[in-house]
């Protein structure tokens, strides 16, 4: 997927979600995990991209409860964990920090999975869908815990 048609599956989604926000009031917590792959040598620019993500997401995304950043151990592959307050907090998330560095990391870093638990709006689902990012839908977990 080329920039542009990045870039406008995000503008697409961004159209999508913004008449959506008062319908999505009251929603439940949503779980983000994902991964990036960096292409051949761009490993540490894929870190130091995503260090400048974090201090945005924290500086300006209030409906961010949690971000988490782990490098793989080979250095080529980051894994992400974000916890939405609702669906108002994904939809922010969506048209503005995801929007602006989504395209941008895309050039040097492929996308997927993302995987999100929760009771996602279908309106975020079609948008994450549109990306072609991997999306995976899940409304909770199966198992035990033995704490």
């Amino acid at each position: 997927m080329t920039y542009t048609s990045i870039k406008s599956a995000f503008i697409a989604g961004a159209l999508a979600i913004a008449g959506t926000t008062t319908a999505l009031a009251g929603s439940t917590e949503i779980d983000l995990t994902y991964v990036w792959t960096a292409k051949d040598g761009m490993g540490e620019r894929l870190v130091q991209t995503y260090n400048a993500v974090g201090e945005a997401l924290e500086a300006g995304e209030p409906g961010l409860l949690e971000y988490e950043m782990s490098v793989s151990e080979t250095g080529d592959q980051i894994i992400i964990h974000e916890v939405f307050e609702d669906n108002e907090a994904l939809a922010f998330h969506l048209q503005g920090t995801a929007a602006k560095y989504f395209p941008q990391i895309s050039e040097f870093a492929t996308p997927g999975p993302f995987i999100f638990r929760g009771e996602v709006a279908e309106e975020l689902k079609a948008a994450a869908y549109g990306m072609n990012m991997g999306a995976i839908f899940s409304t909770d977990w199966n198992g035990f815990d033995r704490n």
